[in-house]
């Protein structure tokens, strides 16, 4: 027994030399495995840029349009994003230069925007452009609903301005009603019914004025307030209500009996209208305060992430890529060996020696996973300390996955050497997979955005649960996801039954 298990032993080492002395010797193959890899994600990660792009931008005012001076003005202001590149009359001249790409978008200013919304229509300004790149022609359709939004909250910062101008006006009337509340009531104090009854007919004119441009200037701070729901601050209502118990009080005071010689009453209703006509100027000074473009813009948004460092684009890609590239080379190396034993005749070697196929196997399994796994560690490294591509979650959980992605990478590259013939379809089946993983894997396109039976394709690779996994480990600082890593871990033994099956039909004497 013991004998067995250290010939066992022997027999399978010698694979695990044999293969290891084999690729080492290689020079050349070991350089192009170690830096090819850094070297592709340090090119894309000193490449990549974040800035959103500006587009050049031609814009097609018809003559005599009352846009033109808006677009002058405020083209380039709305948003950063667009290059005012000249103002012209002539559609066909914008398409030309659009088609020759001299411009990277065509504005076309609608005819007659003011006439289309008395017709109860929407004023559309159309957006050309010539992408044929789905992501960068979203990217306009982001920009022209961006642009649109930003030119109706200018139209809405305009209506909040002319509102508090109105303010501005309604408070020079409420000096009148203030001056008249006085006289009211010094001559209440007075006994002089004429003169009170005099400044209360003015009083009473000046409140109906009041109350009624009140309405229509309030109108977007009370939409504003509704929108928000109840506050204990509701500040439109609180003017309206202001307005009203002014006027309730003023009716209070009713007819003027001019035989009457005691106005206490009347005098101390008056000192109150007095005192509330003050408190509605203040309410009336603290909404002219308010920004007009917080009041058509009252809420924004601000996005933040839960997880302990910030993000880069770059960042994300990582996973992913690490992943593909370890899958590619295990599948590679995996593929070409069996292969290659063919066509040098070592093989037959194999047969007649006291090697079984379990044994042929395993040693190089263990091979190609020992000089795969330190190809990992050295591409880690280079990635965490020179890219600075974070390290949220635990070492283990990441050596963990790695090694299974390795192993599953590794039966499906001895699967293909053992379907191949030549060197050069092993390489084939390599660059297939490789393909496919590109697509599918989740490297480029979420899997949510696959049709469903195209999604179970992707979970049969193996870079589509490494990209997951490290994803989790790497950039959310979680814990493996067990199921994800037990459905990786049973793909792999399925692999190595059947490429183990296989071999020992290869080797057999039969």
């Amino acid at each position: 027994m013991v004998s067995s298990l250290f010939g066992f032993l022997i027999r399978t080492s010698a694979f695990l030399r044999k293969e290891i002395y084999e690729i080492l010797r290689q020079t050349r193959l070991v350089f192009t495995l170690i830096l090819g890899p850094f070297l592709i994600l340090l090119l894309f990660g000193v490449g990549y840029r974040e800035t959103p792009r500006t587009l050049t931008t031609l814009f097609v005012v018809p003559e005599g349009s009352e846009l033109r001076q808006w677009v002058e003005e405020y083209a380039e202001a709305i948003t950063p994003q667009i290059q005012l590149a000249g103002i012209t009359e002539d559609a066909d001249e914008a398409d030309r230069r659009l088609r020759r790409q001299e411009v990277d978008l065509v504005v076309v200013a609608p005819p007659n925007p003011y006439q289309m919304i008395r017709e109860n229509e929407q004023a559309v300004f159309r957006l050309y452009h010539y992408e044929i790149d789905p992501y960068e022609a979203t990217y306009v359709q982001v920009l022209g609903r961006a642009y649109t939004d930003e030119i109706n909250k200018q139209v809405l910062v305009e209506v909040a301005e002319e509102a508090k101008v109105e303010a501005e006006a309604l408070q020079e009337n409420m000096e009148f009603a203030q001056d008249s509340a006085t006289a009211m009531r010094q001559a209440f104090e007075e006994g002089d019914a004429t003169a009170a009854e005099l400044h209360q007919a003015a009083l009473s004119e000046d409140m109906q004025l009041l109350r009624f441009a009140l309405g229509s200037s309030l109108a977007i701070l009370a939409s504003v307030q509704e929108t928000a729901g109840p506050t204990a601050q509701d500040e439109a209502s609180t003017i309206l209500e202001s307005a009203t118990r002014i006027q309730e009080m003023l009716d209070s005071i009713g007819s003027i009996d001019e035989s009457q010689t005691d106005f206490t009453q009347e005098a101390q209703a008056a000192g109150a209208i007095e005192e509330e006509l003050g408190r509605l100027d203040t309410l009336l000074t603290e909404f002219r305060s308010i920004d007009s473009f917080i009041l058509v813009s009252p809420f924004g948004s601000e996005i933040l992430s839960v997880t302990e460092t910030a993000i880069q684009p770059t960042h994300f890609f990582v996973p992913a890529v690490i992943a593909l590239l370890l899958q590619h080379i295990a599948v590679t190396i995996a593929a070409l060996s069996i292969v290659r034993e063919q066509r040098e005749g070592t093989m037959e070697l194999f047969r007649a020696a006291p090697v079984t196929a379990f044994e042929t196997l395993l040693g190089k399994y263990l091979s190609y996973l020992l000089l795969a796994a330190l190809l990992a560690a050295i591409l880690t490294a280079l990635i965490v300390l020179l890219l600075r591509v974070p390290m949220l979650g635990d070492w283990g959980n990441f050596s963990a996955v790695i090694a299974v992605l390795l192993f599953t990478s590794l039966g499906a590259g001895f699967n293909f050497s053992l379907s191949a013939r030549t060197d050069s379809q092993a390489v084939q089946s390599a660059m297939v997979m490789l393909l496919a993983s590109i697509f599918f894997s989740g490297l480029f396109l979420a899997l949510y955005r696959l049709w469903l039976p195209v999604r179970f394709f992707s979970w049969i690779l193996p870079a589509t649960y490494g990209t997951a996994l490290l994803q989790d480990v790497m950039l959310r600082g979680q814990d493996v996801n067990l199921l994800l890593q037990l459905v990786l871990l049973l793909i792999g033994l399925i692999l190595f039954l059947a490429a183990w099956l296989r071999l020992k039909r290869v080797m057999s004497h039969e």
